[in-house]
């Protein structure tokens, strides 16, 4: 693997020096004061979500009047999150309030036997529990034909809670209570929540409605899981989003989820050292890999458990569980390269018979990341190809998707990342037609990818100052990128190859200060051979401290290089 740069650089056109924090905000067309200064209180409020607060009534009535209530969620972790918050609170919070037992059962489909959101198999089994009120979390906006042909046949009442992208015809005879950021003329301020941001102020409106106290604060129960989703889910961190993630990684480092806890213990990580890469690449995995290739009800259990021996036991499950999806997305990756094969196409579509439905979109988003092209990726059943896509900016790929409707059973996302399922005997047809609609979409421009540098420095300005102000900006994740940083002209003037199987390597540079600096090459195997001592090089990276046996050292991690010209 090489780190050589395919990309087009977009650097600044000089070198920056001052106010390097509001320097970066004004490039990416943030408000400085206001994002710095955000706090819980700058949430809008439930009272912004269109019919939450009928949702919250007709919920509270089927507690009273004591009925069944079936939560029924999604597989990923945003899903799982949304069961276990909303749950928690019924059966604990508002239990106790009320002074009565309230019957909630959490509920999530098999991934592989039923797929995404509502199904009349998923329904049938919400039925075979007895459930008089299903609430949907994080999925059901696509799904109003299935809802009223359930309601009105089988007597079953519905409560929808959404954020993925509605339809068109969304509002047409639509006649119950559906919460929902983007619902038409009637927006929440930011419609980019994940869906247990939506639970969560669905819960504040219960609270409201029973005389509870619904006012947001560091303590509310909660927020360390909606940040756990929004960063997982990959929600823009600026405004509301950055504001939770940020309050609910300090709940997380109380250290008051005990099932939250133990799987932070056998990731081999301190408490006090969570942050967003943290939710974002250890903990957020754990818990997806549940849904993925387990059992999603075991993540939930560990995330609302109150009995240590049953967190320990869970974690166990979902760190061995990951080991096992990561094995099997490397070999699929693999696999999946070979059908590829040098392939000039402006989208890729990649099917095959044996890979688990769990893992094609995360084969999906490694090929999109590697040739930034739109990637489907698919694996053959009985009832046709069950696929994930990962899209590239300007080519939206849920709507292209609703364009190929015809030969799909059902679709549903965003406009970068959505699942859908091809039907039987219908590869053929869906391939050419969203071949055809990327060739006409997708411009040789869009299909060059472009690395927007933060800020352009000298050398002299890697130093523990630049690292303490970048952290400001924190917590970075999607729409809040990590600020990436570019060099140039760096003279190399030493080389050593790290790693048991020499695929790393640093480089001791002269740049344009007094003195040298530290080049941190991971997974670079070819990239060994090819710089040489003396070499002129650029790299754009990021800064870091390096902590080892009690010294700290500043770093700069390089993300890509190029010859300087």
């Amino acid at each position: 693997m090489s780190l050589k740069s395919k990309s087009n650089w977009v650097l600044p056109k000089e070198k920056t020096n001052d106010d390097i924090v509001g320097y970066i905000l004004r490039s990416r067309g943030i408000e400085k004061e206001k994002f710095l200064n955000s706090s819980l209180s700058d949430i809008p409020s439930f009272e912004n979500l269109y019919d939450s607060k009928s949702a919250a009534k007709e919920i509270v009535k089927a507690v009273k009047d004591g009925k069944k209530i079936v939560i029924h969620g999604d597989f990923d972790a945003d899903g799982i999150c949304s069961v276990s918050i909303l749950w928690e609170f019924l059966f604990k919070e508002l239990s106790k309030h009320l002074n009565i037992d309230i019957n909630v059962v959490p509920y999530i489909p098999s991934r592989v036997d039923q797929g995404y959101g509502l199904t009349e198999s998923s329904l049938n089994d919400v039925l075979q529990l007895e459930g008089q009120l299903l609430i949907s979390v994080d999925c059901g906006v696509r799904d109003k034909e299935l809802i009223k042909r359930f309601r009105d046949e089988k007597g079953l009442q519905f409560v929808i809670t959404d954020h993925h992208q509605p339809p068109e015809d969304l509002t047409d005879g639509l006649d119950y209570t559906l919460v929902h950021p983007m619902y038409p003329k009637k927006e929440y301020p930011n419609v980019n929540v994940c869906g247990t941001y939506v639970t969560f102020l669905l819960i504040q409106a219960i609270k409201e409605d029973v005389g509870m106290e619904s006012n947001i604060n560091e303590d509310t129960n909660g927020l360390d899981l909606v940040a756990l989703a929004s960063v997982t889910d990959l929600m823009p961190l600026q405004d509301e989003n950055r504001v939770v993630v940020k309050y609910g990684i300090k709940q997380i480092q109380k250290g008051k989820r005990l099932g939250l806890n133990e799987l932070v213990k056998i990731s081999g990580i301190e408490l006090k050292d969570i942050d967003s890469y943290h939710l974002g690449y250890i903990l957020g995995p754990r818990i997806n890999a549940a849904g993925r290739i387990g059992s999603p009800l075991d993540a939930v259990k560990l995330l609302v458990s109150d009995k240590e021996s049953i967190c320990k036991s869970i974690a166990n499950i979902l760190n061995e569980t990951n080991f096992e999806r990561q094995y099997l997305t490397q070999n699929g990756i693999d696999e999946a390269e070979e059908i590829i094969d040098g392939s000039d196409d402006k989208l890729l579509f990649v099917v095959n018979d044996n890979w688990h439905e769990g893992i094609v979109g995360l084969i999906a988003g490694k090929l999109n990341e590697k040739y930034h092209r739109p990637v489907l990726v698919g694996t053959r059943s009985e009832e046709g190809i069950k696929g994930s896509a990962r899209s590239i900016s300007g080519f939206n790929v849920t709507k292209a998707l609703s364009s190929c409707d015809m030969y799909l059973d059902r679709y549903g996302g965003h406009e970068l990342a959505a699942g859908f399922t091809v039907k039987k005997d219908m590869e053929k047809e869906f391939a050419k037609c969203i071949h055809d609609l990327a060739n006409t979409e997708i411009t040789e421009e869009m299909l060059i990818k472009n690395i927007n540098v933060d800020l352009l420095l000298s050398s002299e300005n890697i130093n523990r100052e630049l690292v303490e102000s970048l952290d400001i900006l924190k917590p970075f994740g999607y729409g809040n990128s990590k600020p990436l940083i570019g060099l140039t002209k760096l003279i190399v003037f030493k080389k050593y190859i790290m790693g048991k199987l020499g695929n790393h390597m640093k480089l001791i540079c002269k740049g344009d200060g007094i003195d040298l600096i530290t080049l941190v090459f991971f997974n670079c195997f070819e990239d060994t051979e090819e710089i040489k001592i003396n070499d002129r090089i650029d790299v754009v990276g990021g800064v870091g401290i390096n902590s080892w046996n009690g010294n700290e050292d500043i770093q700069f991690l390089v993300k890509e290089w190029r010859y300087s010209t």
